[in-house]
């Protein structure tokens, strides 16, 4: 994949109701003869954008057969950043959220995450590999082994990384970092 300079897009591209809703606004408004049954709205955001950071992945791995569905619906020049699994990046979380007591990730994960991927990494549609780690993510040894580990486990992606800045929390800053 050739490198863009700059890619415009938006942070998902499907908000189907409630506050934030994009139908009427963005996407052709539901409802009679106001949109056709087999509308595609991948497809439809991907005529005015070139670009989207996908959260979903972050709460759930996709399958590759839907990876492969979003290649397929967009042009060839589309892609697609993907936000990391939360078991990855946010392991209290979670582990909180599935009642799994031991949120370590392993081989196994790694191949569960490779294998989503796969099919936009195949259609040359995998943008960055988003790692956006939460304040608690201290500048240490142990957080710098993790995200060698990490570099090793998806060293073929790009992989940026952040970290969240609640107050007097961000420690990745300090000259001790560089």
């Amino acid at each position: 994949m050739a490198i863009k300079n700059i890619g415009i897009g938006t942070s998902g591209w499907s908000y189907p109701s409630g506050h934030g809703t994009w139908n009427g606004i963005f996407y052709p408004p539901r409802g009679q003869g106001q949109r056709p049954p087999e509308f595609d709205e991948v497809a439809y955001y991907a005529e005015h954008f070139d670009t989207v950071e996908v959260n979903s992945t972050f709460y759930n791995i996709p399958t590759p057969q839907i990876t492969c569905r979003w290649a397929q619906r967009t042009p060839y020049d589309f892609e697609f950043s993907v936000k990391l699994y939360q078991e990855f990046i946010h392991p209290r979380m979670f582990a909180d959220a599935t009642g799994h007591d031991d949120a370590r990730v392993d081989g196994s994960d790694v191949d569960m995450v490779r294998a989503a991927l796969d099919p936009l990494r195949n259609a040359d549609k995998l943008g960055v590999l988003l790692a956006q780690f939460p304040p608690s993510f201290k500048n240490d040894r142990s957080a710098h082994d993790y995200l060698a580990w990490l570099l090793s486990a998806f060293g073929d992606c790009r992989l940026p990384s952040s970290c969240g800045t609640a107050a007097g929390a961000m420690t990745w800053e300090e000259p001790s970092s560089y």
